[in-house]
């Protein structure tokens, strides 16, 4: 080697491998600081660039796992939500059952009907309030997507239904069969989907909307909705509506009801249409004996005082009176109808005719014939014809009889009898005798005991003093009606499924008839309904307008409402009706409760796997980033140490090789 002094190859050497050791050094003591092995794109280019993508994974699997959680609380909300609108329907079907017994009165009918419309309220509160983070979960059908991954398209979507009284198809529902339901203002829209075409726009900002629109073909409904004061309905058989009407049925505008006379009416189907429901009772007026006398009429017959409601009772004599004088019976229908016990004494004094004049809610009235010597063991028969009896004096054998019209009593074959002066008994022999009669039986001091067959037509006894014993007398099931009333109520009832005519207006002829539920008019031609009223046209042209403001509205400036199903009307209320099969429609409507909740329940477990998915994930690419980006510590603390042991040898090296020129130097002092 050259010896020189200018350059100083072996410091320069040095200097170089001190500044390497230096830089290895400085990244050791970076790593160590910052805990990274690549603390710049220099350190690991490749390395970083991974790192960095695996980063962003692990990032949006964590913010994904926060949403999932997110789309967990949304469904438990909404199912809270849809458990307490269940329990509501749970507890409307427990008050429809409890509805649907005959026990209950109007008075309880309307209860129910106040608590069950409270209920539905509450399950529209709740749809309508029902919100997380500010998103109404039940006000509309919709879906809602959850970020349940760091990439496009990784979502999982819970399906949200709007779930209130209408869409559970309970709108209006109603066990009492009264009140109404608000209708909804028509939009647009709504024109739009009931096949309306938008036409032009006036100045003023009015839009038109034109359709034609079919008119539905009456019903048997539709035809006594559009009833009118003298109307009269013709039934087309005998017994069509329960009770044989003799000469139709006649319609009141002012009363809302129909009257009508008939005879031979079941007593106890007259009952059951005077007083349709079990618990309430209807007010008659009865006379007897020309004296009326207001009363109520329970379903089950008990008979009370109009005035007080207090317990009536039958005296002898056929009277109503508040007072029980020797055990008389408790005033029933069935006792007033038949005016005597089966086994009852037979009362003297008033002939008594028992006629019905008025048959519903408005009552029936009872009068009678008038003073005289005759009593009648059965008030609704008149004593004109004979019947035929058995008669037993003191227990003895039975005798047949023949009891006429005037009381006057004779064999079975027409041949006369007397009264055995000696037995009580009846013979054949005159001589010495008395004719037998009702009055010579009763008044011999025997005692007589009659039998009746209950086919016999007139079970009629006359006397004029004392009283007799009769057993078994035959049980009358008819009454004769006259000016009876049915509510319009009572008659959509009686009409249901019934063939019968309308005279419409009482014009004496027929204008509508109705067979197997097919309405035609006097020409027999198909009768039409628009807008509720009768209508002889198919169809008929509509045009609504829209107005600046977006209500909807006709020609004369009324508002366009929407019902429940889908129809545009101008009434602001629909009456409502009791709901057909209400139990089928809450079971519908529970089956939908059931089914959303399903589905949340279902979308809950998928959000739960993939929270635990997620996790999982995180945790093994944290892993993976970990081994590409962290220090290794024990690795990074060697190689500062060796760093730092050779720089201190560099630095002793440097030292020495620093000292190279001097020795030329001793060359040229030599």
């Amino acid at each position: 080697m050259a010896q020189v002094i200018n350059t100083n190859s072996l410091s320069l050497l040095t200097q170089n491998n001190i500044n390497k050791n230096q830089s290895s050094m400085s990244t050791a003591i970076e790593r160590l600081s910052s805990g990274l092995r690549i603390n710049s794109a220099k350190d690991d280019a490749a390395g970083q660039a991974i790192a960095n993508r695996f980063t962003s994974n692990i990032k949006g699997l964590t913010q994904a796992a926060r949403n999932a959680n997110d789309g967990i609380s949304v469904a438990q909300t909404t199912e809270g939500a849809l458990s307490e609108i269940n329990n509501n329907l749970q507890r409307i079907r427990e008050l429809t059952v409890q509805s649907s017994t005959g026990t209950n009165s109007e008075s309880d009918l309307n209860s129910i009907q106040d608590e069950i419309k409270s209920r539905l309220d509450e399950i529209d509160r709740v749809s309508g309030q029902t919100q997380f983070n500010g998103v109404n979960v039940l006000a509309k059908d919709g879906s809602m997507k959850i970020q349940v991954g760091a990439n496009d398209g990784e979502t999982i979507t819970i399906d949200l239904k709007k779930i209130d009284s209408s869409t559970l198809n309970l709108t209006g529902f109603n066990v009492n069969g009264k009140g109404e339901v608000a209708n909804t203002k028509a939009t647009a829209d709504d024109l739009k989907l009931a096949g309306f075409t938008k036409g032009t726009t006036d100045a003023n900002g009015v839009t038109d909307y034109k359709n034609t629109i079919a008119n539905s073909k009456a019903s048997a409904s539709d035809l006594l909705a559009n009833i009118s004061d003298k109307s009269v309905i013709t039934g087309g058989g005998a017994n069509a509506f329960g009770v044989a009407a003799t000469a139709g049925y006649k319609y009141d505008a002012a009363s809302k009801s129909y009257s009508f006379d008939a005879t031979g009416a079941d007593s106890a189907k007259t009952l059951s249409i005077i007083n349709p429901n079990t618990g309430d009772s209807s007010q008659a007026t009865v006379t007897i004996g020309g004296k009326d006398q207001k009363v109520n009429i329970s379903q089950d017959g008990k008979i009370t005082a109009a005035d007080d409601n207090a317990t009536l009772y039958l005296d002898k004599q056929g009277n109503l009176t508040k007072t029980n004088a020797g055990g008389d019976a408790a005033a029933t229908w069935d006792g007033l109808i038949s005016n005597s016990d089966s086994t009852g004494a037979v009362p003297v004094g008033v002939k008594t005719k028992i006629t019905l004049t008025s048959g519903a809610a408005s009552g029936m009235s009872v009068s009678s014939e008038g003073a005289g010597s005759q009593t009648s063991t059965n008030a609704q028969i008149l004593a004109d014809g004979a019947f035929a009896a058995k008669v037993s004096i003191d227990g003895g054998a039975a005798t047949d009889i023949m009891v006429a019209n005037n009381g006057n009593i004779t064999a079975a074959d027409g041949s006369a009898l007397y009264l055995d002066a000696t037995t009580g008994g009846f013979t054949a022999t005159a001589a010495g005798n008395t004719a037998a009669t009702l009055d010579a039986l009763i008044a011999n001091g025997k005692t007589a005991t009659m039998t009746v067959a209950s086919g016999t037509s007139q079970n009629t006894v006359y006397s004029t003093t004392g009283s007799a014993d009769f057993t078994s007398l035959a049980k009358v099931d008819t009454v004769n009606i006259t000016n009876a009333h049915v509510s319009a109520e009572g008659m959509a009832n009686l009409t249901k499924g019934a063939n019968f005519t309308l005279d419409l207006g009482g014009t004496g002829t027929a204008t509508h008839t109705v067979t197997a539920g097919v309405v035609k008019d006097a020409a027999n031609d198909d009768v039409y309904v628009d807008d509720g009223a009768l209508s002889s046209e198919p169809t008929k042209d509509v045009t609504y307008f829209e107005q600046k403001n977006g209500a909807i509205t006709n020609s004369t400036g009324g508002t366009i409402y929407e019902t429940a199903d889908g129809k545009l009307t101008t009434e602001a209320t629909t009456a409502s009706t009791s709901t057909a099969d209400p139990l089928k429609a809450l079971d519908d409507a529970i089956s939908q409760i059931d089914k959303f909740r399903s589905s949340l329940g279902a979308v809950q477990n998928r959000l739960v796997s993939a929270v635990t998915n997620l996790n999982n994930t995180t945790t093994n690419l944290s892993e993976a980033q970990s081994r590409i980006q962290d220090a290794d510590y024990a690795t990074e603390v060697s190689n500062m140490s060796k760093a730092q042991i050779i720089q201190q040898a560099g630095n002793s090296v440097l030292s020495k090789a620093n000292q190279v020129p001097q020795q030329v130097l001793s060359l040229l002092q030599g």
